[in-house]
Order: structure tokens, then sequence, then C-alpha cells
């Protein structure tokens, strides 16, 4: 298996260092996994004393690597957003559905979905540098403006059409993975209609926890946007968030 990322978004302004690292921690306690040996922005760290020491120096964000994992804590404030995105080096070597279920039973749990880290990288790729950095030609990409004024206007890849984009939205994130969790606030925010959702056949839906429902479309992550893996995906964004005529905004914000 290739690497996979799980990404989960909570409310804004709701989603704490400290409730970050104590659910890190107890997957990390309850499989017998070290707590030591982490980096948080290249100084070594222990997970119990990092709560605290982040509250110390009032830091609401962090990056956090260790035991083949990268955690990233951030918000996004102008689209009303707290994130933690879970980054694993190797194949996963604990179900995605053990780490969802440490964060979704709080209220503020908007969703969650796991993606392949290679194609979620690549489906989003605006930057021409972002290709030829790696030797890797766009020629065959279309292209837009960047709709920066100038002297920073210039033409960048449209992945507004690739299936595996995702966009900022205001309280969520339009994003489509094998596998989603979606908790009470999402339906409010995004106008799906739950019960059509939970009824429908091409997907297998779970309650795994009291207002939190799990949907799976495909046994894998997606890694192509090709043939009916990409029907797949522009049917299931269809389905969760109908047609948006809004461009993906998609534009590195500050973390704040």
């Amino acid at each position: 298996m290739r690497p996979e990322q799980l990404k989960i978004i909570f409310k804004y302004g709701t989603f704490t260092p400290r409730l970050a690292l104590t659910g890190i921690q107890a997957v990390f306690v309850r499989h017998g996994m070290p707590i030591t040996d982490f980096t948080l922005h290249n100084e070594s760290v222990h997970l119990t004393s990092l709560p605290s020491k982040l509250e110390k120096s009032n830091r609401n964000t962090f990056n956090l690597i260790g035991q083949g994992f990268e955690f990233l804590l951030g918000s996004v404030r102008h689209y009303h957003l707290d994130f933690l995105q879970i980054k694993s080096a190797n194949a996963p070597s604990r179900p995605w559905d053990e780490w969802v279920g440490e964060f979704s039973t709080n209220p503020n749990f908007v969703m969650a979905w796991v993606v392949d880290s290679e194609y979620d990288y690549w489906q989003n790729a605006e930057d021409p540098l972002q290709y030829t950095s790696v030797g890797k030609s766009y020629a065959h990409l279309p292209m837009k403006s960047n709709r920066q004024p100038y002297p920073v206007e210039k033409e960048i890849i449209d992945t507004s059409i690739n299936p595996g984009r995702w966009c900022f939205r205001d309280g969520y994130i339009e994003a489509v993975g094998s596998v989603m969790w979606l908790g009470a606030p999402f339906w409010q925010l995004t106008d799906a209609d739950q019960k059509r959702v939970a009824n429908t056949p091409w997907l297998q839906v779970q309650e795994p926890a009291p207002a939190v429902m799990r949907i799976q479309a495909a046994k894998q992550c997606f890694t192509t946007p090709d043939n009916s893996s990409g029907e797949l995906q522009a049917r299931l964004r269809s389905f969760l968030f109908g047609v948006a005529d809004l461009a993906c905004a998609n534009e590195h914000e500050n973390q704040k």
C-alpha cells in the first residue's frame, strides 16, 4: 500500500493542541507504541510534556513528526475551520477508523476523509514549479490566471475539474475520499440530504458513533482520475456537495 493521509475538520476555534495530542497519545499508548522521539519544528519532544509546552508559548498549531507519522494541526480563519492532518510515511499501521474514533465524538467534529498522499498532491498541484522541480511535464494540463494583480499575476495549472481536488468552503472542505466520516455539523453546513445518503445502495454506510456517519465508496483510496474511478469521485462529490459554481479556494491561507 502507498502512503495515505487522514484529514479531519472541526468548527473554527474549537480544536486545541491539547485535544489533538490527547487523542494522538491515546492511540499510541493503546498499541504500546513509543510516545518519545518526536520532533516539533526540529526540536526533540515527548508527547506527555507537549500540551503544556505549547500552551506556555501560546501556540495553537503544530507540525509534529515521529514514529512514522506526521501530524499537522492548524486553523483557517477565513473559512472558519480547524484541521488535523495525519500523514503516514508508509502504509498505515493502524486502521484510520481508530484515529477518527478518537476525535469524531467531539461535538465540533465536521468531517474526515482518507486520501492517497501522492494522488492528493498532484490532483491539487497548481504551481508549475511543483512539476518542473521534479522533472515532470505539465504541458498537457489546462492553465489559468491566478487572478492576482500585477506584478504577482501568473499562469497556474487549472485543477478545477480534477476529480481528486479539494476546495475550501465556509466551515468545511469540499473533498471526496474512498472512506469518509461525516459529523452532525456537516449536514448543516452543506445542506446534503442525510437520509438520502444513508439509503444510497452504492455506498456502504455505518454509524460508528452517535451523530457520525461513515460512508465507503471504494475498497481502496482513489489513485487515478480516469475511467470508473474518476466517475465515482465525481458522482460522490455531486451527491454530497451538489454542483458548485464557486471556484476552488486552494490558495495557501495563513494558518492562524
